[in-house]
């Protein structure tokens, strides 16, 4: 089985700058496999700010507050009605949100919203080892698979599918996780979302499970539109081609339009 380096790669597919496909446990990855985080739902959208990922989701974005992520899971208090915890930051041009303990991230409603006229990718580790991954567009849901289960691919064309499965085959790992499935995401919107951009201060809030964006009427299952500018999808669908990857950056405080309040 041919390793990374001798992975078929297109014009723009180099790997991010001091990024392995086997550095599973250590550097911008350790996140991902982290064995104390049994349990993680992370979006990323183009276009869209932070603030307004969060209203996307349902939540009040004017009540959000600058945490970091261990500040965060003092929200997770089991007193408190059933909800995520979503913790919003940028990458260039993209926003993120990370749920711990929670999947708002994977719920068509949300999704539908975060997609809207744009897009947007769901990568889902679950608490039971059952994996997820979604790729949104303008509304609607192009691929939903768990990574590395063949009985879940979808209907072709599947690109998505194709570039995660490649990265999962070139890992060499008979278990390599999500890493694979966070790098083929990586190279399409040219940056990283690094353990240190996670557990750094990101704009914060708990919305309860009653508050999230409801689930959008069935629709027949979309068709890419004219000029997309997202993975191309054709008879013969290949692997995106993908921009150079830069690091991550957190989200400027400036996006913070409360403060933080009460000392806190």
């Amino acid at each position: 089985m041919p390793g990374p380096k001798d992975a078929p790669r297109g014009p723009g597919m180099a790997e991010p700058e001091g990024v392995s496909v086997n550095d599973f446990t250590t550097g911008p990855w350790a996140w991902v496999g982290d064995p104390r985080a049994v349990m993680w739902c992370v979006t990323i959208t183009h276009g869209i700010t932070p603030l307004e990922v969060l209203a996307r989701y349902g939540a009040d974005a004017s009540a959000a507050r600058l945490l970091t992520r261990q500040q965060a899971a003092q929200l997770t208090d089991g007193d408190l009605p059933e909800g995520s915890v979503l913790q919003a930051g940028q990458l260039g041009d993209w926003s993120f949100c990370l749920e711990d303990y929670a999947v708002m991230g994977q719920m068509p409603g949300p999704l539908s919203a975060l997609s809207r006229g744009t897009e947007t990718f769901s990568v889902l580790r679950g608490g039971d080892g059952m994996n997820g991954f979604a790729y949104w567009r303008d509304g609607q849901c192009a691929e939903r698979f768990q990574p590395g289960a063949p009985s879940t691919k979808p209907h072709p064309p599947h690109p998505w599918w194709d570039a995660v499965q490649e990265r999962l085959n070139a890992s060499g790992e008979e278990y390599p996780g999500l890493v694979p499935v966070l790098e083929a995401t990586a190279h399409h919107i040219g940056a990283v979302l690094d353990t240190d951009t996670l557990d750094g201060p990101l704009l914060t809030l708990r919305l309860d499970d009653s508050d999230q964006t409801p689930d959008p009427p069935a629709t027949q299952a979309p068709q890419p539109p004219d000029g997309w500018r997202g993975v191309r999808v054709s008879a013969r669908p290949e692997t995106p081609r993908l921009p150079a990857v830069r690091q991550a950056v957190n989200i400027p405080s400036a996006l913070h339009t409360r403060g933080d309040r009460d000392g806190e």
